[in-house]
């Protein structure tokens, strides 16, 4: 006879359809419900755990708050899920699962005196595969799920063991019926001599378990009332999993690129804030930590994914927008009390400004840097061009471009090559003379960077072909060609298997020269497709194996999905995803894309851009697509309706595609570029140039460096990023760290004044 693990649990969405404020009233019905159900049966047990629901609970009921902690501490109600919120595990950085963990587990372990064991994470779309070494890292052994569901991905049973990359492995459960009607129907569907999981309890808006079903359970001889964690203590699975889960309703991986966008901005704000407070000496814990949690809800799977109602992005906006303000406001205070302290090459009278120019990334920095400086206008400072020092006299070329404001004389804005540590800072002298700006009349179809060697089409606007004279690697055949699909999906693409054949063209309007000179060309081509309007504006620099896009759309379709398309040889590709890479094929479905995707011998890196296929011969990066906003097409609708549709309006965003071979740093340049502080002359204790950290092994990047969560030292953050066995160095002011890496291993390691020491990503 099968055994069945009743798991009354409520799948709660703090925002889906409704916004936030909304389901903080609903879920305090909810949990009284649960509760009230405890006490009429002293056989129930509940499982849930989302920390930011219950931070609503301790602040707006603290009476229910201490019922549920003694149920709690009695095991009648399971902390089932140890991450902050259920994400979606696809489109954030590796170091935000890292977080999802750290907050969650802890915050759980100061309110409950426990942590949890497991992730019950259900609803989410796709699970990125290095999701097991973050999970045990993180004091996880199990992870329960749904999607993708079996019609998607196929799984060796029910029950496995997942294995990421690097080795590590946890048990792993796929709930296939957690969305039946009733738990009878779960039941039924369960192999006879099978034990399983069965999920039951109201969904969605909150609602538990009712009176009727734990009724039914007591009456069923197949049917005990049980934990997640026992199911798991219970079954050893034996069948062994090592790929990715990715859905094949691929909706919220394009879905909304400015949230997603938003949230990669924050990510690196918080990180770069976390390594500048830790270099400066300032303590900033409490405020970086509640704008990380800040992110980290907003993470929400329907909420990164695209899938909750217009509203809810406003708040969501709001949100991010406030936690990106406080990292940069604790960066920028620590970055000056260091760059004061540098001595800075300038003298008076001899010039007015200096550079301090930091590189936050953990490897160097080799590429351009743009700048801006205010002249007194009522002295004659500045007749015209710029170059620049370094601090031991070497003169910087530069070039004028056009400054932010249209005021004449007031601002010089300028771009310059520059070679930067990694972690630390080198500091310029701005010097009056060089070429003043100048732009030609006429625009070249072709451009010789030096490095790369470019061919225009006058017809379709595109780059034709591109060639590293380095390499001799060539792309030719309308490079990033715009094109546009009909699109008939709804929000998350329940109802279709991809886009239309069809591509519908856009109508090129010309070009223009933005800049040109010795260093720096900058060149923008026009279309428009129906009521819409796209600008891509080309951007190339002298010597480097790469080349910069930025796209502005003016999106007014509906039902429709715009995609930049780079022609292909094969199928075969590489592409990012949180804290490592995978090797993939066709698809003609839209597939999660990290920061990076590597085809044809290049890279391309991009700030924006979160989805893409691949037919057999192209590849398509997905801008935008235009569902009706909570579009969950169970019944028929009036297309014609005056719907919201989801990025009609402004969207940005910038791509580098890059014939070098460092995909993860060509990533961090293009989406962290250097911050750049504008410093009078001034003696100082620092010298002109330094690194606080770097690595000395290739292949092995520090993802994080930040103040511990408690007590003194740092936590430094170390990954394979290759896939090789390496032993990996790390000099951390006058200290030098060594530790033994596997592939696609990421170690977290306590620093204090006895040394340092691993510890797991709980910081434990």
């Amino acid at each position: 006879m099968k055994k069945l693990y009743m798991i009354g649990n409520t799948h709660f969405d703090p925002v889906w359809l409704w916004r936030w404020d909304e389901a903080m009233s609903s879920i305090r019905a909810t949990f009284r419900s649960a509760l009230d159900r405890m006490n009429e049966d002293p056989d129930f047990i509940y499982s849930f755990a989302t920390p930011p629901v219950f931070e609503w609970i301790k602040n707006t009921d603290p009476a229910m708050f201490e019922e549920i902690c003694a149920r709690v501490a009695q095991g009648r109600w399971e902390l089932a899920e140890g991450w902050w919120v259920q994400p979606d595990c696809y489109s954030a950085s590796g170091e935000s699962y890292i977080r999802q963990g750290l907050y969650g587990q802890r915050w759980l372990q100061e309110n409950f005196g426990k942590t949890a064991r497991g992730v019950f994470n259900i609803d989410s779309f796709g699970h990125s595969p290095m999701l097991p070494q973050i999970l045990k890292k993180s004091g996880i052994d199990h992870y329960c799920f749904c999607r993708p569901e079996s019609m998607h991905v196929q799984l060796p049973a029910p029950l496995f063991r997942w294995k990421s990359p690097d080795g590590s492995e946890i048990s792993a459960f796929r709930a296939d019926n957690a969305y039946a009607k009733n738990w009878q129907e779960s039941a039924a569907a369960v192999p006879d001599g099978e034990d399983s999981l069965i999920v039951y309890g109201v969904t969605d808006h909150g609602g538990a378990p009712t009176k009727k079903a734990i009724a039914e359970i007591r009456t069923s001889p197949e049917a005990e009332f049980s934990t997640v964690s026992r199911f798991f203590d219970d079954h050893a699975p034996k069948q062994v999993f090592d790929g990715e889960l990715i859905t094949g309703d691929f909706g919220p991986y394009a879905n909304y690129s400015a949230i997603k966008k938003l949230n990669r901005t924050a990510e690196y704000a918080l990180q770069n804030a976390e390594k500048a407070t830790l270099l400066a000496g300032h303590d900033r814990r409490k405020a970086l930590s509640d704008a990380w949690k800040t992110v980290l809800f907003n993470q929400f799977h329907d909420i990164l994914g695209g899938a909750s109602i217009k509203d809810a992005y406003t708040d969501a906006e709001n949100q991010l927008g406030g936690a990106i303000a406080k990292a940069n406001e604790a960066m920028h205070f620590a970055l000056q009390s260091l760059t004061r302290r540098i001595k800075m090459p300038g003298k008076n009278p001899d010039n007015a400004w200096n550079l301090g120019v930091w590189n936050l990334n953990g490897a160097p920095y080799a590429g351009f840097v743009e700048a801006e400086v205010q002249w007194a206008h009522e002295f004659d400072w500045y007749s015209g061009g710029i170059c620049l020092e370094d601090g031991e006299g070497n003169s910087v070329p530069c070039q004028i471009i056009r400054e932010k404001s249209v005021i004449p004389g007031f601002r010089s804005r300028f771009i310059f090559p520059a070679k930067l540590p990694s972690m630390g800072y080198r500091a310029f002298k701005v010097v009056q003379k060089g070429k003043p700006r100048s732009i030609p009349a006429d625009f070249p179809l072709s451009i010789d960077t030096g490095r790369l060697r470019v061919e225009f089409s006058p017809k379709t606007g595109c780059i034709s072909s591109v060639r590293d004279t380095f390499s001799g690697k060539t792309l030719s055949g309308d490079v990033l060609v715009p094109r546009v699909y009909t699109d008939e999906g709804d929000t998350w693409c329940f109802n279709t298997q991809g886009y239309g054949d069809v591509p519908e063209s856009f109508r090129f309007e010309g070009f223009k020269v933005i800049e040109w000179g010795e260093l720096f060309w900058e060149l923008k081509a026009s279309y428009r497709h129906g009521d819409s309007k796209l600008e891509i504006y080309y951007r190339f620099y002298a010597g480097l194996p790469e080349l910069d896009l930025r796209y502005r759309v003016n999106w007014e379709e509906k039902h429709r999905v715009l995609k930049l398309e780079l022609p292909l040889s094969s199928p075969c590709h590489s592409v990012a995803v949180p804290l490592g890479e995978v090797c993939r094929g066709e698809s003609r479905a839209d597939l999660p894309l990290g920061p990076w995707i590597r085809a044809e011998g290049v890279t391309l890196a991009a700030d924006g851009i979160f989805a893409y296929s691949v037919t057999e011969n192209r590849l398509g990066l997905t801008l935008l697509r235009s569902p009706i906003y909570g579009d969950l097409r169970i019944c028929e609708i009036n297309m014609d309706e005056d719907y919201d549709v989801i990025d009609r309006g402004i969207v940005e965003g910038k791509l580098r595609l890059s014939f070098g071979d460092e995909n993860w740093e060509v990533a961090d340049r293009l989406c962290n570029p250097p911050v750049v502080v504008v410093e009078s002359n001034h003696p100082g204790d620092l010298p002109s140039e330094m690194s606080f950290c770097r690595t000395e092994t290739q292949g092995a990047a520090v993802t994080a460096l930040k103040l511990p969560e408690d007590g003194s030292g740092a936590i430094l953050r170390l990954s394979e990023q290759t896939g090789a066995h390496r032993s990996a160095t790390v000099v951390l002011g006058d200290r030098k760290l060594s530790c033994d890496l596997d592939p696609w291993e990421t170690k977290t390691l306590r620093i204090d004044g006895n040394g340092f020491t691993e510890t797991d990503m709980l910081e434990r």
